[in-house]
């Protein structure tokens, strides 16, 4: 091959190169053109909106059995196993309090949204997780309550019953702060991945304030 095929050559190359190069600036150039009308094109209130659907998830619904008891020798009622003295006349009394617990996502504005100029990150503000609702069934099922000895003071009345469900409840609700602390985790870690995956579905970058 005499030097000027080879420098014609070359020429076709460099040639082909640069209009490659070109081609992939191009489709690279509209990719981002796409992406940021895509970012531009979901607004503040989309996005609360977008979030605010995804209830179910920013909470949990946990059922705590509480074993309360009642001896009829001093008659008194207590949560405590420390207090149930053998041989006294005891009656055991379990109670079911249900608790939801979680984040209200109802709670958020288009304040705790946040959009940083040129940029596809989104700033989220999520309220404080929290008891969300509570109860305990009142209803007294005779059958789940266990006496520990026989005589004639056995009998619990039902105000007693009620006594020892408030006061299971109470513990459960107010005292509880392990078992909030440990919900308040999972549920914001949980609403976290969530939300990334969401904003990540439509070009952009969930991040938390």
């Amino acid at each position: 091959m005499n030097k000027k095929r080879l420098y014609l050559l070359l020429s076709l190359l460099c040639a082909a190169a640069i209009a490659l190069t070109l081609t992939l600036l191009r489709g690279c150039h509209a990719t981002d053109e796409a992406s940021a009308e895509k970012q531009q094109a979901v607004s503040n209130e989309q996005i609360l909106g977008i979030l605010q659907s995804q209830a179910q998830i920013a909470s949990t619904e946990v059922t705590i059995r509480k074993m309360g008891i009642y001896d009829s020798e001093s008659d008194k009622v207590s949560l405590n196993p420390n207090t149930w003295k053998i041989g006294h006349r005891l009656c055991v009394v379990p109670v079911d309090i249900k608790i939801k617990y979680g984040i209200d996502l109802n709670e958020m504005t288009i304040g705790d949204i946040a959009r940083p100029d040129s940029s596809d990150v989104v700033l989220i503000h999520l309220p404080q997780p929290k008891i969300l609702d509570k109860s305990y069934v009142p209803r007294t099922n005779r059958k789940e309550i266990v006496s520990l000895a026989t005589g004639l003071r056995d009998n619990i009345g039902e105000t007693t019953i009620q006594q020892i469900k408030s006061l299971a409840f109470d513990d459960v609700v107010e005292k509880d702060q392990l078992l909030h602390q440990k919900l308040s985790r999972e549920i914001t870690s949980n609403t976290k991945a969530v939300f990334r995956s969401l904003m990540k579905s439509v070009g952009l970058t969930a991040e938390f304030i």
